[in-house]
């Protein structure tokens, strides 16, 4: 079995992947979406993204790649709780460090740290915390906020461990592949209004008074026009959910089920 992840080694979704999936190969790519097309284009069998995290919430990149690509199903959920950490080649001083590397969820996440340690250092956004660590081996006066197991991974020096604004630092992965496995407590499934007047809370009506407790909801442009979105919602499933959907299909413009499935 091949499994992809966004690598390159050493990030959060390659640690996922790395404790999930035991003997299975596992595959790198470089952009989320880039996973997902992989997925789509059974280059892989399963994939491992970040969906959604508990500071910066959900990860635009892999939400947009899942409404855009058709065939693509959530089996799995799976939480890590995330650390930060300073990483450099060299034991620098923190006034020392001229750039810092990092992406741009994992710069948000440091925030306060930066601005009080690092305010000589120019911010540089890279695609994974993994690649950034990867980029500063051979980068004297550099560092880059990444992953604990990216010290020994690339062989860096610890400059600063746990440095995360919030200790209930949190993301949530799923884990994708293109059969349906439609099973678990917990369901995800995007959405589109009618052009009406009250259409969001007329869709919204249905979960309210069939009992269904949702978990999140966001928008997403449409890409068709301005002031078009698409809606995910993540609920937890009770007996009602068969007459929910048919309700659902009734209120709704567009209606696709992302998967039912459970966390582990």
């Amino acid at each position: 079995m091949k499994i992809g992840y966004l690598g390159p080694k050493g990030t959060f979704s390659f640690q996922v992947a790395k404790k999930y999936y035991k003997s299975a190969e596992l595959v790198e790519f470089n952009t989320i979406l880039e996973v997902i097309i992989g997925l789509k284009n059974e280059e892989i069998d399963e994939a491992v993204v970040p969906i959604e995290n508990s500071i910066q919430g959900g990860v635009t990149e892999t939400i947009d790649a899942i409404i855009e690509n058709d065939g693509i199903f959530v089996n799995k959920e799976i939480k890590m709780k995330i650390n930060q950490n300073l990483l450099a080649n060299k034991k620098y001083k923190l006034n020392e460090i001229k750039e810092l590397y990092s992406h741009p969820q994992a710069i948000a996440q440091c925030r306060k740290y930066i601005d009080q340690n690092l305010k000589n250092a120019k911010i540089i956004k890279v695609s994974s915390t993994a690649f950034a660590a990867k980029e500063i081996t051979q980068k004297d006066y550099c560092a880059c906020i990444a992953n604990i197991s990216c010290l020994e991974e690339y062989g860096l020096q610890l400059l600063g461990k746990n440095i995360q604004d919030n200790d209930f630092n949190t993301t949530k992965f799923w884990i994708l592949s293109k059969r349906e496995i439609n099973n678990g407590n917990k369901m995800s499934l995007i959405f589109s209004t009618k052009h009406k007047p009250g259409a969001l809370y007329q869709v919204l009506g249905v979960f309210n008074k069939n009992q269904i407790n949702l978990t999140k909801i966001e928008s997403r442009p449409a890409k068709t026009k301005l002031g078009e979105y698409i809606f995910l919602v993540d609920l937890d499933i009770n007996e009602n959910i068969n007459k929910v959907m048919q309700e659902l299909n009734n209120e709704c413009n567009y209606l696709k089920v992302l998967g039912r499935y459970e966390e582990i």
